[in-house]
């Protein structure tokens, strides 16, 4: 949904309830994407998963969509770097193995700089690649192997299995959004303070 995640969220939960076998009292974990991505969406599906798992006593459990992105292309024979639109001309990104181990920190740079981390053949993913192909087939090559459109969008089924994964001592109530980079709100609210000194 590109918007109005906050009115449709759960009337889309109690939808799925309804069509399936599954109450919420046969819920035993909760798990909520928690970012990099759009900053409002992010903090809606973080704080519906609260809710939840508050109202239900279910542990909760926050999953980086450049996880989720991953580990929806697994196996692989090759590296996979998932690329999310940042806006601004800029890419959040990660590059891991092809097992899934995650290699280098989450980033948030400009497509131009996604070459400086790739030294083989590696999988693109995700939906920087309708920005940004040209750019990364013309700056990387032979390396540049572009994933097909059905693992450019991250699936909440895959979020679920990382979740479940997750020792059941890391589980918690309380998630927090990884954003990887100062919000527009942050950076306005910095620049008003600096100003005033």
């Amino acid at each position: 949904m590109r918007q109005g995640h906050a009115g449709e969220l759960l009337p889309l939960i109690d939808s799925l309830f309804r069509h399936s076998d599954t109450g919420p009292s046969d819920l035993s974990l909760i798990a909520s994407g928690i970012g990099p991505g759009s900053f409002t969406g992010i903090r809606i599906g973080i704080a519906t998963a609260k809710g939840l798992s508050m109202a239900l006593g279910c542990p909760l459990a926050g999953i980086s969509t450049l996880d989720t992105l991953a580990y929806g292309a697994l196996p692989s024979r090759l590296p996979v770097m998932p690329l999310i639109d940042a806006r601004k001309t800029e890419v959040y990104f990660a590059l891991y193995s092809p097992d899934g181990y995650r290699l280098t920190e989450y980033l948030n740079r400009g497509p131009d700089e996604v070459k400086n981390y790739i030294t083989e053949p590696t999988l693109f993913i995700g939906d920087g690649l309708e920005l940004y192909r040209d750019m990364l087939a013309e700056d990387l090559g032979e390396h540049f192997v572009p994933g097909t459109e059905n693992l450019w969008t991250p699936r909440a089924y895959v979020t679920g299995l990382l979740a479940r994964k997750l020792p059941i001592e890391t589980l918690t109530k309380d998630i927090s959004p990884l954003y990887v980079r100062q919000s527009d709100a942050d950076l306005i609210l910095a620049r008003e303070k600096s100003q005033r000194l």
